[in-house]
């Protein structure tokens, strides 16, 4: 259970013209569901603007900040998607000048102060620098473009969620939701965590395989699983090995297995290649990369073996499974 004496975590809804607030509504609910649940302050929420003029947003109302970003004493900013029709229309002149205020600012806030974006939001976080040297996902159709204009990040395109110091990156348009998850799961103890989940947090749209349905982040509850999530998201698949993944957590190997066991009813071992085999499931519907890339990028030993292991756990060959649910 985490420390009763944890400070509330100031969040900043960053408003600027043309974002799609719908997010930071649904931000605001869970830190107020979050609050109640606890019967303590756990976030609390301003919502700021580069000035305290009315903000216009995408096809809605215009929203008047209550603070201004530079004058908010906050830990986090969250910076949300905006409306995009293609993947190079973020680079359009006209767009770029829009924008041109609410990037400076997320450029001047102190180095200490967290910057999480999620989908088109990324692009902001990214022009603003905040993500230079730094690992980032962002929704998969901005992939080619991102990665062109802003070679300096460290993408990881294949993570749904990617923290790296004070930058939390998230893909997909709800995603504010693992944003969230991931910061409450620092603060609150598992069941109250898993009640926000059950009543305010939706699952990915899409159908997922019901060999990868338990290995998303939305769908672990226990923290030190989903630390271990992530880091087996990161770790090459030629390199998973259960000692270095108890070593990261400051774990047994024994206590961890057991953990794993207890929780997914799979051994450690068969965990682990799920969770790869799920993010080689998300590159297949996400993207028209070969396999025998998508092996190199995941670290694989090879395309064959990829190959074997893949149509073991889904009864699917991968061109088969990318026809079925890409």
């Amino acid at each position: 259970m985490p420390p009763p004496s944890l400070p509330p975590l100031r969040l900043a809804l960053l408003l600027y013209p043309g974002c799609m607030p719908a997010g930071l509504f649904a931000t605001a609910d869970l830190a107020r569901a979050a609050n109640l649940r606890a019967q303590r302050a756990v976030v609390t929420t301003c919502w700021a603007g580069v000035d305290l003029q009315p903000v216009p947003t995408w096809q809605g109302p215009a929203l008047k900040p209550g603070v201004a970003l530079a004058q908010a004493e906050v830990d986090a900013v969250l910076v949300p998607g905006l409306w995009l029709s293609s993947p190079d229309g973020w680079q359009a002149p006209a767009l770029q000048q829009q924008l041109a205020h609410a990037v400076a600012a997320l450029r001047a806030l102190p180095r200490r102060t967290r910057v999480w974006s999620y989908c088109a939001g990324v692009a902001l976080a990214a022009a603003s620098g905040r993500l230079r040297g730094r690992g980032a996902t962002a929704t998969w159709w901005l992939r080619a473009a991102l990665a062109q204009q802003f070679g300096a990040v460290h993408w990881r395109f294949d993570e749904p969620l990617v923290e790296d110091g004070p930058t939390t990156t998230a893909a997909g348009a709800n995603g504010h939701l693992p944003l969230m998850l991931h910061a409450l799961a620092q603060r609150l103890d598992a069941t109250a965590l898993g009640d926000l989940q059950s009543l305010l947090m939706l699952p990915r749209p899409r159908t997922t395989h019901p060999a990868f349905a338990e290995h998303d982040l939305m769908a672990v509850t226990d923290p030190t699983l989903r630390r271990a999530l992530l880091w087996v998201q990161r770790c090459p698949a030629s390199a998973l090995r259960l000692p270095a993944l108890a070593e990261a957590l400051a774990l047994s190997p024994r206590t961890l297995a057991r953990r794993v066991q207890a929780h997914t009813g799979l051994s450690a071992g068969l965990w682990m290649r799920r969770i790869k085999l799920r993010q080689v499931g998300e590159a297949l519907c996400d993207t028209s990369l070969p396999l025998k890339r998508i092996a190199e990028d995941l670290g694989f030993a090879s395309e064959a073996g990829l190959h074997r292991a893949f149509q073991q756990a889904t009864g699917q060959t991968p061109l088969a499974y990318r026809l079925a649910h890409g």
